[in-house]
């Protein structure tokens, strides 16, 4: 079982935002330009991750890596989202991860995000964003591609290698 605490230290530790990884000191998708921005980043995560899982941490600082935490979220309303204005939508889980120094109320959010294996695109205009459009992670930028659209499986090893440091092992522990 992955210990979701040690996959987000990892994260954070090993690796900076990339095209299987991104952070956020908060997510507003109970606004409209919150909305685009989220659906951006998990449609480019999919799409950049055809075979593995892509992470959004969401509490952290993003010039140090600090651990600031959110609030307590009620996830039932992503993969909503997610389903209405994506077309091919991913498979969304998101998990409020507590960590011990953090105030009370206060956790950080890991949102995973599983793709099909086909293009995801936005199905319907939000946003400055317009139905149609696909996105793909360049480095730590997620940007629109009109052209030379493919799946690609370019960091497999990468994720698994991350996922297996950060599961429990009872000879560790």
């Amino acid at each position: 079982m992955i210990n979701k605490r040690l996959l987000v230290k990892n994260l954070l530790a090993h690796n900076d935002e990339n095209s299987f990884y991104d952070k956020k000191r908060f997510i507003s998708i109970g606004e409209k330009e919150g909305k685009a921005k989220f659906l951006k980043h998990v449609c480019a995560l999919a799409n950049s991750n055809p075979k593995n899982n892509s992470f959004i941490v969401i509490g952290v600082e993003d010039e140090d890596n600090k651990i600031v935490g959110v609030d307590f979220f009620d996830d039932s309303r992503i993969q909503n989202l997610v389903n209405a204005y994506l077309n091919n939508p991913p498979l969304i889980s998101y998990e409020n991860i507590p960590f011990p120094h953090l105030p009370e109320g206060k956790v950080v959010g890991l949102v995973t995000i599983k793709s099909n294996g086909r293009v995801c695109a936005l199905r319907k205009n939000i946003g400055k964003y317009y139905g149609g459009t696909v996105f793909f992670r360049e480095g730590s930028i997620s940007l629109p591609k009109a052209f030379d659209i493919e799946l690609k499986d370019i960091n497999s090893e990468a994720v698994a290698t991350l996922e297996q440091h950060a599961r429990n092992n009872n000879e560790l522990t």
